[in-house]
């Protein structure tokens, strides 16, 4: 491999070896993340920001939204979407800056790049309230605003794909809501969901998910999370419960002695923005690899791509540019290969396993307010593995990119089935 390919491979051996999603009779105990994660770091390339931007709503007026676009964006290609929420007593500048009393997706976003661990993506962060009655009607008018105002405004406006495959939604606490509201009912819209948090506007599971085979065949990742000492934990617990009990794939997270805090949605949305948009392209990606000696899958994309054949559950394939195409699967074959490079990223696999630990209970109290300011916590320094510049995650990745592709089509079918 000429050495000018290399950060292709890091980048795809970072990402490649988070685990594949999992059904999750347990919550997950995935690392803190690495110190300064969410801090801004003079020292690494920035993605621009366009805040408070005016969009024209139907039945709103003009209504504002932060977007943030990652280093190097270019117009000459289309980048995956994330819809990212914000809670009650927030607007559309809650997840940025460091005075942020919610969130810092910028830092967040430039320390992935910096490491090479998540797909360039657009973020873009609305002010999440229409007007309505109480709290609850205005966050739940802001649903029809999102699919019919602000999805298409945003990828008329900026280089943004059209694609499901390439949409996610997320948010905190009252975002949090939205997130599991907005995001079900519309699995041909968004293929990846994360709520944080969520609040006491979330609908019950059995009113948001009303086929449960559409949200397998659909979405490629469910990310729930919340503080073990928040007293709102009842809202993502019932949604683990539902999706455990339909044998859904999802990562249920629980943050240990933390409550409805900045720490827990910091946290959350990094572990959530490495794990999503991961099997698809952006301007050219591969396939999985085929199980059982099935041809690769092609990656989504405007254009058709195409799977190579693979033996035994691995082989490379070559995506379309990103958009609406998907690719078709190539022949059977014989021997290894490896996935297709990123942005493609073709054979790894979407989210991090569900083990145990995490231990939680429904009843557990505390947790702010989301109009106070919370504390961040700043002690963390337990590094993903190849974060650290000095580990070489290349001698393992392809290997395991390969594995977790099969092991995922593997469960994927027996769950299925």
């Amino acid at each position: 491999m000429p050495v000018k390919n290399w950060p292709a491979i890091l980048s795809l051996s970072v990402i490649s070896v988070l685990p594949a999603a999992a059904y999750a009779s347990d919550p997950a105990n995935l690392p803190l993340p690495p110190r300064g994660f969410d801090t801004r770091d003079n020292n690494i390339p920035h993605g621009k920001l366009d805040v408070s931007v005016s969009y024209p709503t139907r039945n709103y007026g003009m209504r504002k939204v932060t977007v943030y676009m990652p280093p190097g964006y270019s117009t000459n290609q289309k980048y995956p979407v994330v819809y990212l929420h914000h809670g009650i007593g927030g607007n559309e500048v809650s997840w940025i800056g460091q005075g942020s009393n919610e969130g810092n997706a910028d830092n967040i976003m430039d320390y992935l790049y910096s490491k090479q661990m998540a797909k360039p993506m657009i973020v873009v962060m609305p002010s999440g309230k229409m007007d309505g009655a109480d709290d609850f009607a205005r966050f739940a008018n802001f649903g029809d605003v999102l699919l019919h105002d602000l999805i298409p405004w945003v990828e008329k406006t900026y280089s943004a794909a059209t694609n499901a495959d390439l949409r996610a939604i997320s948010g905190l606490s009252m975002g949090g809501g939205q997130t599991f509201n907005f995001g079900f009912p519309n699995t041909d819209v968004f293929h990846y969901i994360g709520p944080y948090s969520a609040a006491p506007n979330t609908q019950k599971p059995s009113d948001t998910i009303k086929d449960v085979a559409a949200v397998k065949n659909n979405v490629k990742l469910i990310f729930i999370s919340c503080g073990s000492a928040d007293g709102l934990i009842g809202n993502s617990k019932n949604y683990h419960d539902f999706l455990d009990q339909n044998n859904v794939d999802h990562i249920y997270q629980i943050e240990p002695n933390e409550g409805h805090t900045k720490t827990v949605w910091n946290r959350s949305f990094y572990n959530f923005a490495q794990r999503i948009f991961l099997d698809v392209g952006t301007t050219s990606g591969g396939g999985a690899g085929g199980a059982d000696g099935a041809g690769g899958a092609g990656g989504a994309g405007e254009t058709a791509g195409n799977g190579a054949g693979a033996g035994d559950g691995s082989g490379s394939g070559n995506g379309g540019s990103a958009g609406d195409g998907s690719g078709s699967s190539g022949s059977a074959g014989d021997g290894s290969g490896n996935g297709g490079g990123v942005p493609g990223s073709g054979a790894v696999t979407t989210g991090g396993s569900a083990v145990t630990g995490g231990q939680v209970s429904s009843s557990a109290s505390g947790g702010t307010d989301e109009d106070t300011p919370a504390t961040e916590d700043s002690s963390c320094s337990v590094s993903v593995p190849g974060s650290d510049p000095g580990t070489p995650p290349w001698r393992f990745g392809i290997h395991l990119a390969a594995i977790g592709a099969l092991l995922f089509r593997a469960r994927a079918r027996r769950n299925r089935g």
